[in-house]
């Protein structure tokens, strides 16, 4: 039998980048956060265009950074605003914007035992995936603490037109972390050979 190992979550870290999952994904954080009596803490990641390799042969100039960074901020500001309404919040809430690889930068925001991790599902695209590899997948491997998945209710995804799409309609996923996994090795006659 398992043994459950009940940790108290005194950070609620979530992933944003202003699309309809993240939104969904800092909706849930904040009912986490409310739930667990914790911090609120979402995160924006963000990289140079062209990447960081770009950016190291040919630095921009620094009010290009400068911009770049404000941009990064507007979205997160804007994604909390539409996600938990105009601010004073009533969660003790802590955005963040980070120059790094979304991936790695959440893990390293959610670096505690005590600390969840809220994602939302895939909003991008193959390419994309492709390209920088899957946010949600990097944050299950890595991650320390519980890592919770959540994909876009209807109200949240939008096309271009601005007409609302069908969700997907998948519940949240809770990966816990730690010794609660088990497995039994087969025995006997049905162990494969």
């Amino acid at each position: 039998m398992a043994r459950t190992v009940e940790r108290t979550v005194e950070r609620v870290v979530v992933g944003v980048d202003g699309s309809a999952g993240s939104v969904a994904a800092l909706r849930q954080g904040a009912q986490e956060a409310a739930r667990h009596g914790a911090a609120l803490c979402p995160v924006l990641a963000w990289s140079p265009p062209g990447g960081e390799a770009a950016d190291a042969l040919q630095p921009a100039p620094a009010d290009v950074r400068a911009y770049w960074e404000a941009q990064a901020r507007r979205a997160l500001t804007k994604t909390c605003e539409r996600a938990l309404g105009a601010a004073p919040f009533r969660l003790r809430v802590a955005p963040r914007i980070v120059r790094a690889e979304p991936g790695p930068a959440l893990v390293a925001s959610a670096r505690h035992d005590t600390d969840m991790l809220v994602l939302g599902a895939g909003s991008h695209g193959l390419w994309h995936r492709f390209l920088h590899g899957s946010v949600s997948r990097h944050c299950l491997r890595h991650a320390r603490g519980p890592v919770l998945v959540v994909h876009p209710d209807e109200a949240d995804v939008k096309d271009a037109r601005g007409a609302a799409r069908p969700p997907r309609r998948h519940p949240p996923v809770v990966v816990p972390v730690g010794p609660t996994d088990t497995w039994n090795r087969p025995t006997g006659p049905e162990r494969d050979s």
